[in-house]
């Protein structure tokens, strides 16, 4: 498993899927390749922030976990419970903890009673700035390197295992980067792009899986050995949403955390379906403008963790799985020349497309003839342009204002109000929205 983001609700048949698996088999491992939490409320907002994901990988048996950018969404304290009541192992060896208090193990080795020695090896992303893609204030005191050049320290656990596998959040192409230096490992089981390798890939004699997002596949590889070593190696993808068997006593335990007034209470409702970035970006920047003295916000596309909302009602649940992570509203003074180098540096980082939605104002990125980019037209709601020396209010989320590189020489104050609050209260407000055909940013 990978990219689980706290989707709870196919457990019942994750369960008798695994179970099944092991009726067949003597000896099955589960791993989850990391970002566990974040992306359902249910999760998420549970009086013991993350407890129901962990409880249920507990019962189901899982044997090892990596750790995800997302594992550190809640802050270190609460990480840190979350690992102390798991019956498994979070594994990272990029990661180094000054504190003292998160100690995350480089490796496991699992010793079947055949005698038969599993080895498993692992380690997180890292993104801009050299971390990885998780608020910096949940960073403290942590020191992070390269993922690749850590696993490969541990190539000694080869002559000590019979099957070497790397379990990484580092992302597919970096796990095709480790395959090609790393020879030694006989498997990698990654996550973070959300890839759902169907057939597996093999890159250098290693075999290659990633089970998609959201507990929807399930990634099953079955490894033959003969006088203690490998002989074959059978990767398959099994589809979890199709599987028709499914664990009653998981499933009452599905209804009792999904059983959440406060969550299901409806505050608005949509006039037709919301879909994609630009539909749903808009209205959440829109719920930023709304609030006093910001005249224009952005919104990074990936803190835009659902697809689409259904036309119709919409419910404080729907609105924490659109935005899960908490980000306080910064509020920074900005003329035009940051605000363009805003645009510009995110184009660039996004490898040259779209990645921050806005409301305020409409943008089109001017590129050459190589996709680069060259400039910015800016115009406000009237179709005018920018005004060059005026200082506009711009609201931007804690993550983008701490984490995005930008010129700006006001340092910004919070609002004291979560996006996700100002969606919710947008939303209450005006009781119907309608957000069909939205676009307000554009390359050219």
């Amino acid at each position: 498993m990978n990219d689980q983001h706290a989707k709870i609700d196919n457990y019942g048949q994750l369960k008798a899927l695994v179970d099944q698996i092991r009726s067949e088999n003597n000896h099955v491992f589960l791993f989850a390749a990391g970002d566990n939490f974040t992306g359902n409320p249910i999760v998420d907002m549970h009086q013991d922030r993350g407890f129901p994901i962990i409880d249920l990988m507990n019962d189901i048996g899982f044997n090892a976990t990596a750790i995800g950018n997302h594992e550190f969404d809640y802050g270190q304290e609460t990480l840190l419970k979350r690992m102390q009541q798991a019956h498994f192992p979070f594994l990272s060896a990029n990661i180094k903890d000054l504190s003292g208090k998160l100690k995350f193990k480089p490796y496991e080795i699992i010793e079947l009673d055949n005698g038969l020695k599993v080895g498993i090896v692992s380690a997180i992303q890292l993104g801009t700035g050299g971390i990885p893609d998780s608020h910096p204030s949940n960073l403290k005191n942590l020191v992070f390197t390269d993922g690749i050049s850590e696993i490969k320290k541990w190539s000694t656990l080869r002559d000590s295992c019979n099957i070497f596998l790397a379990l990484t959040h580092l992302g597919f192409e970096k796990d095709i980067e480790l395959a090609e230096t790393m020879p030694q490992l006989d498997i990698i089981l990654g996550g973070h792009t959300h890839t759902l390798t169907k057939p597996a890939h093999v890159t250098n004699g290693v075999t290659i899986m990633q089970a998609g997002s959201g507990v929807r596949s399930l990634g099953k590889i079955t490894v033959y050995l003969v006088n203690n070593t490998i002989v074959k190696v059978l990767p398959e993808m099994i589809s979890i949403n199709s599987f028709k068997g499914s664990d009653e006593k998981i499933n009452r335990k599905l209804e009792a955390y999904n059983d959440n007034k406060e969550l299901n209470k409806v505050i608005g409702n949509s006039v037709n379906k919301i879909s994609g970035s630009d539909e749903l970006g808009s209205m959440m920047t829109d719920a930023v403008t709304s609030l006093e003295s910001v005249d224009i916000a952005f919104q990074n596309e990936g803190g835009i963790r659902i697809d689409y909302l259904n036309a119709g009602p919409i419910t404080i649940k729907d609105i924490y799985k659109l935005d899960p992570f908490g980000n306080e509203v910064i509020l920074i003074k900005m003329r035009a020349n940051e605000i363009k180098s805003l645009i510009l540096n995110s184009y660039k980082n996004a490898e040259n497309d779209i990645d921050l939605q806005v409301s305020g104002l409409t943008y089109t990125v001017i590129t050459d003839n190589n996709k680069n980019a060259v400039d910015v037209d800016m115009r406000l709601p009237n179709g005018k342009k920018i005004k060059k020396k005026k200082e506009y209010n711009v609201g931007l989320s804690s993550y983008i204002a701490s984490s995005y590189s930008f010129e700006h020489k006001d340092p910004g104050k919070s609002l004291f109000i979560t996006t996700a609050q100002s969606l919710i209260n947008f939303i209450s407000e005006k009781k119907e929205v309608d957000y069909k055909g939205f676009k307000r940013a554009f390359v050219r």
